[in-house]
């Protein structure tokens, strides 16, 4: 029995090896490409949450301002206002404000098991502080909530303003 060899061109070695590195290159670029949608999803969710976070911070002040509103002496002046909101402060759902010096002495916020963020001792500690600023002057204050974060090697912080203005 005779036997034919093909005489068909067949792949060589290096061209699998060369085929093999162009696959695992272009891999590897999917893979990061993967790893850094992660992380800007991280960005963007803490982005989302401490914009909430700020927003309500200044609410929670307003509301402050406005319960006093009904109180037998109303805010009229901006030393009312002063006497109100401190330099750098923080506040909670039941109106309560503690001082601090600088942003960093600010605790971190918790996390309870309904989704309300507080600075009780309830909850799971979160990477989020958030702190308000104040600036009074004549019958107006100029308040900055800032909520900062700091986690997974990112680190972020947003800012609202909002004037508040004393009763006449």
């Amino acid at each position: 029995m005779q036997r034919k060899f093909s005489t068909a061109p067949a792949f060589s070695l290096i061209e699998l090896l060369v085929s093999m590195a162009i696959i695992g290159i272009g891999l590897l670029g999917i893979s990061s490409l993967a790893a850094q949608n992660i992380r800007v999803q991280y960005f963007n969710r803490n982005s989302l949450i401490s914009a909430q976070l700020a927003q309500e911070g200044l609410e929670l002040a307003r509301n402050l301002r406005d319960n006093d509103w009904k109180s037998s002496s109303p805010i009229t002046s901006s030393s009312s206002l002063e006497g109100l909101y401190n330099n750098l402060f923080i506040i909670d759902y039941l109106g309560n404000i503690n001082t601090y010096s600088g942003p960093q002495s600010v605790p971190f916020l918790n996390i309870d098991s309904d989704g309300f963020y507080s600075y009780g001792l309830v909850g799971t500690s979160t990477s989020f502080k958030r702190y308000v600023t104040s600036q009074c002057q004549d019958n107006y204050c100029l308040l900055s909530c800032v909520v900062a974060w700091q986690t997974e090697g990112q680190s972020g912080s947003y800012e609202v303003n909002s004037y508040l203005y004393a009763w006449h």
